[in-house]
């Protein structure tokens, strides 16, 4: 799939070259008349190729009505418990927010502990947090997927939870959407949230059309990774950086050991590493609303979110479980610095 939506860009990209070229003052002929070879081949690789996606569609479609249907089975539900829930909150420097977050996670039906993972902040942050009612834990590792990774080991061990639940600690994400979490965990082993419902993001967030429309075109190559062609890909995910999500314990343990990016593009590594592991996912919308304090990471300015999206692709097109991961060269460099708030 990703070789033709490469192929289908290349053909666009061919037509405005070749008229380009074209009307330059020197002799470019014979250049203009390989694209526009090369831009009908093009094209008519892709005619037949919807042709083809056609009858094979037809042909899935007779086949699945004329088949026998069997039962499936649906997401186990064995050992899973119920909804007390370990909140691991993610922060840097949110001396403005953390206070209120702990208050209002710790106010929820179910949670039995709330976890402050602090990465190195320098403004008061873990006192601010302890005295809110949290579990305050340094995470050395400086970087969104370090404190992400140790959120999630430390949530992993709360012996009376059932869930871990996810967040960053600047105020962006909602306490009072955990209970849409808890009303998909039990059918799922992962729950994401997304933040592409209009109606429910704040105007002055940082989700803009840049933030928005790349969150959606990287989580069509999730799908496009993971087809399924019923579903059009296994992994319905449209925003693939929302770090807000709800994991079931026992699907946790078996992934935590797969988690090892340490930057700004943990948030579809731990998709990746979710969906490769078998997990089954679900995608919520949740309310989104305008940072409190300054960003450090990805929403800081457009070239940082700029890197940090090429990077997302890298990981998502090059990932591979069984080895090491091909090097992602300067851009890992970069989205490594501070927490992604």
């Amino acid at each position: 799939m990703l070789a033709v939506v490469a192929l289908a860009v290349l053909g666009a990209l061919l037509h405005p070259l070749a008229l380009l070229l074209g009307a330059l003052p020197f002799d470019t002929h014979g250049v203009v008349a390989l694209l526009s070879t090369a831009k009908n081949l093009i094209a008519d690789v892709l005619g037949w190729a919807v042709i083809a996606l056609l009858v094979v569609m037809l042909v899935m479609v007779v086949k699945g009505r004329t088949a026998s249907r069997a039962l499936t089975q649906g997401p186990t539900t064995e050992g899973f418990l119920g909804n007390r829930t370990a909140v691991g909150i993610i922060a840097y420097n949110e001396a403005g927010a953390i206070g209120q977050l702990v208050r209002g996670f710790k106010a929820q039906d179910g949670v039995v502990e709330v976890i402050v993972i602090d990465n190195n902040s320098s403004d008061g942050t873990p006192q601010i947090a302890s005295e809110a009612g949290a579990r305050v834990v340094r995470e050395s590792k400086q970087g969104y997927g370090y404190a992400c990774i140790r959120a999630l080991q430390e949530t992993s061990q709360v012996v009376e939870a059932d869930v871990a639940v996810l967040v960053e600690g600047d105020g962006t994400f909602a306490p009072e959407d955990l209970p849409k979490f808890h009303a998909y965990i039990g059918q799922a082993d992962m729950v994401v949230g997304n933040r592409v419902v209009s109606s429910l993001v704040d105007r002055g967030s940082q989700m803009d059309y840049f933030f928005t429309w790349g969150n959606m075109a990287v989580g069509s190559l999730l799908r496009f990774r993971f087809w399924h062609p019923q579903f059009l890909g296994a992994a319905s995910i449209s925003d693939v950086g929302c770090t807000y999500r709800a994991i079931r314990k026992d699907a946790l343990q078996r992934i935590l050991p797969d988690l090892v990016v340490g930057g700004n593009h943990f948030s579809p590594h731990m998709l990746l590493v979710a969906l490769y592991r078998g997990l089954t996912l679900v995608e919520i919308p949740v309310t989104l609303r305008q940072r409190i304090g300054v960003s450090k990471g990805a929403g800081r300015a457009f070239w940082p979110g700029f890197r940090v999206g090429l990077l997302m692709i890298w990981h998502i097109v090059t990932y591979s479980p069984n080895g090491k991961n091909p090097p992602a060269n300067a851009l890992g460099r970069q989205a490594v610095r501070g927490v992604k708030t």
